[in-house]
């Protein structure tokens, strides 16, 4: 196997570190042939915003793991992010980053030792990177309102997730980004679905040596990608691989469950509220995380806002 063994030190010298905020998350894209690592420059990464809406009761969301119950009107929370170098991830569990390459292609994978922000080292670097942002939220009721399921806000023509990026952001730049992007949403520890801003191609080749086309992520064997098994959905359309609906949509003032087969964020959510957490990264086997060269002219650590809207509908 001809396999090419880049040091990552030469590649730090070909790369140059920006910045997304995305909604809970900031996120670093090198401008290299070679998409996938980042000098961690500090960035003040923005906060972000998760927002939940109501259907006859309100759903409230705060940052952390205790429900506000005495406001009425929490319904923003918002995370702090920080820069990441792009990785890949089939649960949220294992995450892994490139090893070696062939030509362009990653040929093999790494599993690196993660601490709960998502950091991690490399051997003969002094610099720390980082595979994900995370932030812990808690959806609840207020008291004495009722149940809600809670599902993604499918209202609007851009989707339940707008990227909005900041005046030092290129629109090729962005574009790049916000294609590869992934928001991994948890619910008392489990990983419900994935969302991607933009509909992973299915003509492109995506980053890795076996070309893998649309959702992709790496194989635990850590030398081939291979289609993910989590929940996805992706784009405007909210209806995953196995058919069923993630997303409310709005009739007048109230939302209403979706039709048919239904997928729901969470379930029976009451004034005590469940855990969730909001998983952001960018996917490096997505053909949009390959060749940045150039794009970066003019720039200086352009960020991007992410909002996750969320709506609770009401239950018995």
């Amino acid at each position: 196997m001809d396999i090419s063994n880049l040091k990552i030190k030469k590649l730090k010298k070909e790369l140059f570190a920006a910045a997304l905020s995305v909604g809970v998350a900031a996120v670093a894209l090198g401008s290299s042939t070679y998409a996938w690592y980042v000098t961690n420059n500090t960035v003040d990464g923005t906060t972000s915003t998760i927002s939940a809406l109501a259907n006859g009761m309100v759903l409230q969301i705060v940052e952390g793991d205790t429900p506000d119950h005495g406001s009425d009107t929490s319904t923003i929370a918002s995370g702090i992010g920080h820069e990441i170098s792009p990785s890949s991830t089939n649960d949220i569990t294992n995450w892994y980053v490139p090893e070696n390459w062939k030509g362009t292609d990653v040929n093999t994978y790494l599993k690196p030792t993660l601490d709960a922000t998502g950091k991690y080292t490399l051997k003969n670097q002094k610099d720390d990177f980082y595979a994900y942002t995370v932030s812990k939220y808690t959806l609840y009721t207020v008291n004495n309102t009722g149940l809600a399921d809670v599902y993604l806000d499918n209202s609007t023509a851009n989707g339940p997730v707008t990227i909005t990026p900041s005046d030092g952001a290129t629109q090729e730049w962005f574009d790049k980004i916000k294609g590869s992007l992934r928001i991994g949403i948890v619910i008392d520890n489990k990983l419900k679905v994935v969302y991607a801003p933009v509909t992973p191609s299915e003509t492109e080749a995506g980053n890795d040596v076996n070309k893998t086309i649309g959702w992709s992520c790496v194989d635990e064997s850590l030398t081939k990608t291979t289609a993910p098994t989590y929940k996805h959905i992706d784009g405007t359309s909210l209806i995953d691989q196995d058919g069923k609906n993630w997303g409310a949509t709005k009739i007048g003032e109230s939302y209403v469950a979706p039709s048919g087969s239904v997928a729901k964020i969470a379930e029976k959510v009451d004034y005590k509220g469940v855990s969730m957490k909001i998983y952001t990264w960018m996917e490096g086997t997505d053909s949009d995380c390959v060749n940045m060269t150039g794009l970066e002219e003019g720039m200086k650590n352009p960020t991007f806002d992410v909002t996750v809207s969320l709506v609770g509908v009401a239950v018995k």
